[in-house]
């Protein structure tokens, strides 16, 4: 998701076939000679088209040449003081601002899509600001220790909802306001998916009728059926689903499957040898398993692991002395993908009827919810 965060804020393109491209001039301030750079952005890679050398009084002109077809550009001085601007065949945009602060102090005209986008960037980094400020306020009043901390974080959770709220709202009218602009597939980039994948799929269509052959149009509707795939995913292991089979090999070489635990309570405890917080947290789980495996509670190891002997002697170190399974096939592991892991340690937890009841738990998280089961 963090890969196409950033990348359809730049990489968006009008259709067409323009004969002629758009200019570039301007005046910052604060230069001292150095060269701006006009940079085209595709799906795959960023081409300089012109560059010039400011001159004394930091005024500048660019040209994007003959293009294939109108799209977002990079205006850049040095390696990462840039802007994105969106130019329009026959676009004769206007850019001014500071080259010590160009992306917070530009302003841009001559460029309805720029406009557009410089519009909605101002919104949602100020509700970024806003809402970094209060996690910071929060931080402060967490390590000093503040007797009232969970009133304190219940005023800032509600004005944290507020301003996600009037962010949504913003994004949503920005949408149904520009249905046919490109600036869309970065404005919908701030909403929750989970919330609101309708609007996802509400600018994939509007876009793929108004610009057709937009290369950048196919590729949000690409990724779009990468995060349905991700959604569904997600919601093969909700709590209350039942857990995807688990069909490994153990260490000894034999077939182990998580349906033969089927009348215990199960942990899934998804690990590897290399996993620094996985080893960490591994006397924890010995600890409940201790504890309640006289009760009915089983655990299940599953390890990301590649190499068979770091595997096992990581077990036997560790002292993990439940059944274990892996494909030892790294991130490439089949169940990889079946539950939706990005990261680990992470933690299932199944009744005796492979119902999940339990996902990410860990230390005394896992102790409370084992304690509410067996006691």
């Amino acid at each position: 998701m963090k890969k196409m965060l950033v990348g359809l804020m730049a990489l968006t393109v009008l259709a067409g076939c323009a004969k002629n491209g758009a200019q570039v001039s301007g005046t910052l301030t604060n230069t001292d000679g150095e060269t701006i750079v006009l940079e085209r952005v595709t799906s795959s890679e960023t081409i300089a088209v012109d560059s010039v050398s400011l001159d004394a009084d930091g005024k500048f002109k660019l040209s994007t040449g003959e293009t294939k077809g109108p799209g977002f550009y990079r205006l850049r001085i040095g390696a990462n003081n840039f802007i994105i601007l969106l130019l329009d065949e026959g676009d004769d945009a206007e850019v001014t601002g500071n080259a010590l602060d160009f992306y917070r102090s530009y302003e841009i005209a001559g460029s309805q899509g720029s406009t557009e986008l410089r519009e909605v960037d101002k919104v949602l980094r100020r509700s970024y600001e806003q809402t970094d400020s209060l996690r910071k306020v929060f931080q402060a009043q967490q390590m000093a220790g503040h007797p009232r901390l969970d009133s304190i974080m219940q005023t800032i959770d509600a004005v944290y909802q507020q301003l996600q709220s009037e962010k949504r709202d913003f994004v949503h009218k920005f949408l149904a306001e520009h249905k046919n602009s490109l600036v869309c597939i970065s404005a919908v980039q701030a909403l929750n998916p989970l919330e609101d994948f309708d609007k996802f799929e509400e600018v994939a269509d509007n876009l793929s009728v108004a610009l057709p052959e937009s290369e950048y149009v196919k590729q949000f509707k690409l990724q779009l059926t990468d995060m349905k795939n991700q959604q569904q995913a997600a919601a093969r292991t909700n709590i209350g689903s039942p857990a995807p089979e688990l069909v490994l090999q153990t260490p000894e070489g034999n077939t182990i499957k998580l349906s033969d635990f089927r009348g215990k309570v199960t942990l899934i405890d998804f690990w590897a040898s290399w996993c620094k917080p996985c080893r960490m947290e591994n006397p924890n789980v010995v600890k409940v398993y201790n504890q309640y495996k006289a009760k009915g509670f089983e655990i299940f190891g599953v390890s990301l692991d590649r190499g068979k002997d770091e595997w096992v002697e990581a077990i036997k170190a560790d002292g993990l002395v439940w059944k274990h399974g892996s494909e030892l096939q790294f991130w490439q592991s089949s169940f990889v993908g079946t539950y939706n892991l990005d990261g680990i340690p992470m933690t299932y937890l199944v009744d005796e009827n492979g119902v999940i009841i339990g996902k990410g738990l860990r230390g005394p998280d896992l102790e409370k919810k084992l304690e509410e089961i067996f006691n």
